[in-house]
């Protein structure tokens, strides 16, 4: 069996569904009967059926290069990669790809024979029961008040540049005493990812505390693996958390698990953690300054504005009565720092670019703001649409062999902490310094 994660790409599930030598009818009724016995409903199975439809549709229009990984934000077809890549690895059925990694191998006989195990995962399913964090705030380590973080987003694929970039990260020469993931382990978190993708290349930072926020691909499983493996492995109590020192309070939030229709895209906090984030920030010195941690955006120049976050039903107040300094995300797959909030007063970053392939963005002539190494450049985007002006992280991503220049760059974030000042750092996945800015 390889060590290997298998990249499972839309041309091996076209070829094992529609090209086989028995033909699209005969996948189609295998699909039908096994879809009907699992739910146990015809309509619920003729439901299913659709979604599989509607995802490999989805992985269809995201396979531009086929052989680098995709990993559509859609439940199903994540189910169905973290399926058929279980399924290749168990088979040893696996060859490498010159883009990196190893393609999930399959054909139409293996399919047929599998479809039992595949309905039986695509049945909805509860998500894992919810857990209560602390009431009350951890401390640093050593109750420190000079520390480095260390921060990933995105960043659970084992390939590209996230090896590095935990590499980098473990074998940095100031140390670091937090360790943060902003969530996604692909394609839906299910054991065999958090433990390959995750667990094994996490850095390993002596002393250090380890935290990870809940996200959409981990939900799309239900959340088991990452309460039942991710949080006992950090030893975190619960998908949102605080930790603190005398001049600052981090708190992490769950933006994923709440949603309503299990598509885990709303960004929905839920009554209960707003209420114990209210809670923390009021028992808290006032002269703390507050940063959150999510997994999901609350502004965006590309992507849509999580209101039910920002609004009423999430924090809107304490954004309006400016209790926030700093917002760290991932979700968009893209490293982007931008100016203060004009009405929220917040400093809002993306840090969705840690390992996970993404094309880069269409900017025509954005301008550039500074050029840093191996093509890499900063450029400028303006205010828009109610959100604040931003720079953005723009080059080749020199992990992806043969697509370099279709590729955004992969990178991590480094917070340090000393006192009551902050310095941000962009590294690239080896360490190389590409922004340093102090904040306060």
């Amino acid at each position: 069996m390889s060590n290997v994660n298998p990249i499972v790409t839309y041309r091996e599930v076209n070829r094992a569904f529609n090209l086989g030598k028995r033909g699209n009818e005969a996948v189609m009724k295998a699909a039908q009967g096994e879809a009907e016995a699992a739910m146990g409903d015809p309509v619920e199975a003729a439901m299913v059926l659709a979604s599989l439809g509607n995802a490999m549709k989805i992985m269809e229009e995201r396979e531009v290069h086929p052989g680098v990984m995709i990993a559509p934000d859609d439940g199903v077809a994540s189910l169905l990669q973290s399926f058929l890549a279980q399924r290749a690895r168990d088979t040893n059925q696996l060859e490498p790809l010159p883009t990196g990694g190893e393609e999930a191998k399959f054909d139409e006989d293996d399919l047929l024979g599998w479809m039992p195990l595949l309905m039986a995962v695509l049945k909805k399913k509860e998500p894992h029961k919810w857990q209560q964090a602390p009431a009350e705030p951890e401390d640093f380590p050593k109750k420190s008040n000079s520390i480095r973080l260390a921060l990933l987003g995105d960043w659970g694929t084992g390939l590209y540049g996230a090896p590095a970039c935990a590499a980098s990260v473990q074998n940095d020469a100031l140390g670091y005493g937090l360790l943060l993931h902003v969530g996604d382990v692909y394609y839906s978190g299910a054991d065999t990812e958090i433990h390959e993708r995750f667990l094994n290349l996490w850095p390993k930072n002596a002393g250090a505390i380890s935290r990870a926020c809940n996200s959409n691909h981990e939900m799309y499983s239900g959340g088991m693996s990452y309460f039942d493996m991710t949080l006992p492995q950090f030893n975190q109590k619960a998908s949102y958390f605080a930790l603190q020192n005398d001049h600052w309070l981090l708190v992490g939030l769950d933006s994923a698990y709440h949603d309503p229709d299990n598509r885990y895209d709303k960004a929905v906090l839920g009554q209960e953690q707003v209420d114990w984030l209210r809670n923390i920030i009021n028992n808290a010195d006032p002269q703390k300054k507050v940063i959150l941690f999510t997994h999901h955006q609350p502004i965006s120049h590309f992507d849509r504005q999580n209101i039910l976050m920002t609004g009423n039903d999430g924090i809107g107040d304490l954004l309006v009565n400016k209790k926030i300094f700093a917002w760290y995300w991932g979700h968009e797959h893209r490293c982007v720092i931008f100016d203060k909030h004009p009405t929220w007063g917040f400093y809002g970053r993306c840090v969705g670019h840690s390992g996970f392939p993404y094309f880069r963005d269409k900017l025509g002539n954005a301008p550039v703001i500074s050029q840093e190494k191996q093509e890499t450049k900063w450029l400028q985007l303006p205010a828009k649409n109610m959100v604040p002006a931003a720079r953005i992280l723009d080059g080749p991503n020199q992990y992806i062999s043969d697509h370099q220049k279709d590729y955004g760059p992969h990178g991590y974030m480094t917070l340090d902490f000393s006192d009551g000042h902050l310095t941000e750092i962009v590294h690239a996945p080896d360490g190389t310094t590409l922004y340093n800015q102090q904040l306060v």
